[in-house]
């Protein structure tokens, strides 16, 4: 992400709020285009630029950092989300606070009271394996 597309994510959030006035969803229309676009051609880039390291590497008899790098690339153990939002809509980005939240949510999951309400979600109808050994 550039500085610009940061910017233009801020102008688009800005936007957001005036969507239903005609003007004002033109030209959130117009923007989100622009940001979508913008995110597209930096993360093109972005790979170019790793495949161009990878290559220049191997040109150079460096398989190692070749390796890193396609490594780097390829593991799904590093693949986390780096933003996430608070239950008011708010952007977290710093890592403390995604843990923070994310600890939250389980918590909330987890701790959940059943209700008179909630209580026919536990009533299911036997399948028909279970009709047979019951007989």
């Amino acid at each position: 992400m550039t500085d610009e597309i940061l910017a233009l994510c801020d102008q688009r959030r800005s936007l957001k709020k005036r969507k239903k006035d005609p003007e004002g969803g033109k030209q959130y229309r117009e923007t989100n285009l622009k940001v979508k676009r913008s995110i597209k051609e930096a993360t093109e880039k972005w790979i170019e630029d790793q495949c161009e390291n990878i290559e220049n590497s191997l040109k150079h008899n460096n398989s190692n950092k070749a390796y890193k790098i396609v490594k780097d690339l390829t593991d799904t153990k590093q693949a986390r989300a780096t933003t996430i939002k608070s239950k008011e809509r708010k952007c977290l980005t710093e890592e403390k606070e995604i843990l923070e939240r994310w600890t939250e949510n389980c918590s909330e999951l987890y701790t959940h009271v059943a209700t008179k309400k909630d209580s026919n979600m536990l009533n299911v109808p036997p399948s028909s394996n279970n009709a047979r050994h019951s007989i």
